[in-house]
């Protein structure tokens, strides 16, 4: 495995050039996980925090792999939207899960090895900017609080930590791909491969011809239905009636009186933690010599620019950009002794000196944000909450009766207007499915099933997932039929002038490769046959004046050993090509220019690094100590 980490100061200032754009990505990756699962879908509530393994020491809880199954569910799903989600057992998805865990956790202890590390203020600025925890477009500390708990995240600091490492495989991730390199070896290999020139000879035979020449007489298409009855028959169709039943259904009709929601912000109000979030910057010295602490500290006091210090001063390169510019804490955030100093600050103040295990501070508190619980800013959370409450409430109660009614009745419209739901009939469908309702399996499945279509009876109530339920009834029969001459007749005319003309085609065709495989050269079989011919001396991949679909192909042929190698194939559009290949010269890469060498390496490097990457993770999974 050729890898090569070279941890040097360029490669870690273009780590952190690099951690926005890092960033932007793990935001995209926040917001895609709460698209598909919804707040509190995805991380599964349970307390179980026993050992499910160990890496290398490290505690990796059954919660976490509960998590992670519920995670690959969710993306499985997402990819296959009609798929029936009773097919996704958990036992199945777990071994897959506790791999992903794994991998993610060496390159997370790799990172930590390298002493790679994470600004607190990109991961403040990353979680201002999820969309899920902003009220208006601004940053909201209780909605914050409430979706991460929601989301099975006991405190912020738990939160913190899982973007934290999310930034640190990032960086290490992008260090290996960016550290890949192509030897020259693999250069001329494969400049020997896409810089190859092919000398050949085709001509391209147009189907449209033989179409045009086609005559279907009435007779024809009548002995070739009377031939092929068989594969003129109607699919067997059923239709539908059914009942659905979901929280979407009910919500609306559920009314929350201003006492309710008055009476749940009381109750929430006894429990909410309000809390001032400190902003705060600092200047960070490392081992710095007393003589300079005292040099800034002394510009301080004459009013110097606290941020232009520290983009001069500080060895935090990633905040000393945004003049040393830290986020938000609420205490939990940085060391002990940085936060104990924070919170003694009053706004615009600097502190002295603050000694961690990263070096010496000099800490700026820049503004306070008072976490407050007003019932304004929390009725309309409330009243929805209730609204769903009350739904899922209603959901039980009418599933029941749901199951209750429906059982052997005769229709399903009188058990709709019993339950104050609206009772639907779908179109015709297939085995094969259909449509709105027929796209779920499980309702196929139902409707073919000899219950519902031979003996008339309704269906058990089907859980089709996410709360969603439904109950259907056969609404009508369509068996197979033959179809009528008149119904096919247009397909029937297409399917002869297709297949007459292909006969034609195929008849040339057998000519012109007897004579190319005689020996022939195929300028003066195109041209006895009165064809269309080229000859490309010299072609290239990139084809110019080449056809390309022909050129594709003629770069798929083998390298002739001896002669001239005949070959043909039929185009997408059904013309028929014939190839005569006469000649393959390798590319040298000691020919390239410069700039078509940085071209070749810029093409290939993606592919090779990303093998690297992989490679290493590999590595790091094999020579990890891992116990389930």
């Amino acid at each position: 495995m050729r890898l090569f980490l070279v941890w040097n100061i360029q490669m870690l200032e273009n780590l952190r050039n690099n951690l926005r754009g890092v960033a932007l990505g793990i935001v995209i990756v926040i917001g895609l996980i709460f698209a598909l699962s919804g707040t509190g879908a995805l991380f599964v509530s349970t307390p179980d925090s026993k050992a499910a393994l160990m890496v290398n020491g490290q505690k990796v809880t059954e919660r976490e792999v509960r998590q992670a199954v519920a995670r690959e569910k969710s993306r499985i799903l997402s990819q296959n939207p009609e798929m029936d989600q009773t097919l996704l057992d958990d036992a199945e998805l777990r071994p897959q899960a506790i791999q992903q865990i794994i991998a993610r956790e060496v390159l997370v202890q790799a990172s930590q090895d390298q002493d790679l590390a994470v600004a607190p203020s990109l991961v403040s600025e990353l979680i201002a900017d999820v969309e899920q925890f902003q009220t208006d477009g601004q940053f909201d500390q209780n909605k914050y609080r409430f979706v991460i708990r929601n989301q099975g995240y006991a405190s912020s600091s738990k939160f913190t930590g899982m973007l934290e490492d999310q930034f640190l495989v990032q960086q290490l991730s992008q260090a290996v791909l960016a550290s890949s390199f192509i030897t020259a070896t693999e250069l001329f290999s494969l400049a020997a491969l896409t810089e190859q020139q092919r000398d050949f000879d085709y001509t391209r035979v147009p189907l449209q011809p033989f179409v045009d020449q086609v005559e279907v007489t009435q007779q024809d298409i009548s002995d070739y239905y009377d031939d092929n009855k068989d594969q003129y028959t109607t699919e067997k169709q059923v239709a539908i009636e059914y009942i659905e039943l979901n929280p979407n259904l009910l919500i609306a009709s559920q009314e929350v009186t201003n006492e309710a929601i008055q009476a749940r912000f009381d109750q929430e109000a006894e429990s909410a933690q309000t809390s001032s979030s400190l902003h705060a910057a600092h200047i960070l010295l490392g081992d710095a010599p007393d003589k300079l602490i005292q040099e800034i500290q002394g510009k301080l006091d004459a009013d110097a620019d606290f941020a232009l210090l520290a983009k001069e001063y500080s060895e935090d390169v990633a905040s000393a950009e945004n003049g040393g510019d830290l986020g938000y804490t609420t205490g939990d955030t940085f060391p002990e002794p940085f936060e104990q100093a924070l919170a003694e600050l009053e706004v615009g103040q600097v502190s002295a000196p603050v000694k961690t295990d990263a070096g010496v501070h000099l800490i700026k508190l820049l503004e306070v944000q008072e976490s407050t619980f007003e019932f304004e800013a929390q009725k309309e959370r409330i009243a929805q909450e209730l609204q769903q409450e009350s739904a899922e409430e209603l959901l039980v109660e009418k599933l029941e009766m749901l199951k209750e009614l429906s059982f052997n009745a005769e229709n399903l419209q009188e058990v709709a207007q019993d339950l104050g739901l609206q009772a639907q009939t779908s179109e015709p469908f297939s085995e094969n499915g259909g449509a709105d309702i027929a796209s779920s399996p499980q309702v196929v499945k139902a409707a073919y099933s000899p219950e519902v279509l031979d003996d008339g009876y309704a269906s058990e109530v089907l859980d089709l997932g996410d709360d969603n339920y439904v109950v259907i009834r056969l609404q009508e029969d369509f068996p197979p039929r033959q179809q009528s001459l008149e119904e096919v007749s247009e397909d029937l005319t297409e399917t002869l002038t297709a297949s007459l003309a292909q006969q034609k085609i195929e008849e040339l065709r057998a000519v012109i490769l007897e004579r190319l495989n005689s020996g022939e050269p195929l300028e003066a079989v195109a041209k006895s046959l009165d064809l269309d011919w080229k000859a490309i001396k010299e072609g290239k991949r990139a084809p110019f004046g080449v056809d390309p679909e022909v050129n594709y192909q003629v770069f798929k042929f083998p390298i002739p050993r001896e002669g001239a190698l005949i070959e043909d194939f039929y185009a997408r559009n059904g013309d028929f090509v014939a190839v005569q290949l006469t000649g393959v010269k390798l590319g040298q890469a000691e020919e390239l220019s410069d700039e078509r060498k940085l071209a070749l390496r810029s093409i290939a490097e993606p592919s090779y690094s990303g093998r690297e990457l992989l490679s290493y993770q590999q590595t790091l999974v094999n020579q990890a100590d891992i116990v389930q």
